[in-house]
């Protein structure tokens, strides 16, 4: 998104809209998809010789769960958006596109796990986990089972 300074009313304005999910360059992401447009409301204003921008921005991404590995929807969302760009002599925009995008992908959960509580069949990547389980077996007697075993097929 880019601000247009020579336009912008000394009262400041309102911005409200949506940029592509592409802003949020992920194209090459395994683990995050972009799935909805950037939407933003920010308000905007130029104070001495600074840009300040506040508001709020909020996009849904659909991110791999890290246990059952398959992709849910999730929503980025920052309602506190604050941002201060000095103005130098001559500049007639400000982009803050990186600093959305930046505030957008730091909301990003550490280790995403989708809503299933594990029970039964999984309604994002159909695994059951059940099935996966291994068995418990019976701890051999000795540690060395498996040595001991074949110590004694090659005597």
């Amino acid at each position: 998104m880019i601000i247009d300074l020579m336009k912008l009313s000394p009262e400041g304005e309102t911005f409200t809209g949506a940029d592509a999910p592409e802003v949020l360059d992920l194209d090459q992401d395994r683990f995050v998809h972009p799935a909805q447009p950037v939407r933003y409301d920010l308000f905007a204003q130029v104070v001495g010789q600074e840009l300040i921008v506040r508001g709020s921005v909020n996009t849904t991404v659909k991110v791999l769960c890290g246990r059952c590995a398959g992709f849910f929807s999730t929503t980025l969302s920052v309602s506190s958006f604050l941002r201060a760009y000095s103005i130098q002599e001559g500049v007639q925009s400000v982009d803050i596109t990186e600093d959305l995008r930046e505030e957008l992908l730091v909301e990003l959960p550490s280790f995403p796990s989708c809503s299933w509580d594990g029970k039964g069949i999984c309604p994002y990547s159909g695994v059951n986990l059940e099935e996966l389980k291994v068995p418990e077996e019976a701890p051999d007697e000795s540690c060395w089972g498996a040595l001991d075993q074949w110590k004694e097929a090659s005597e």
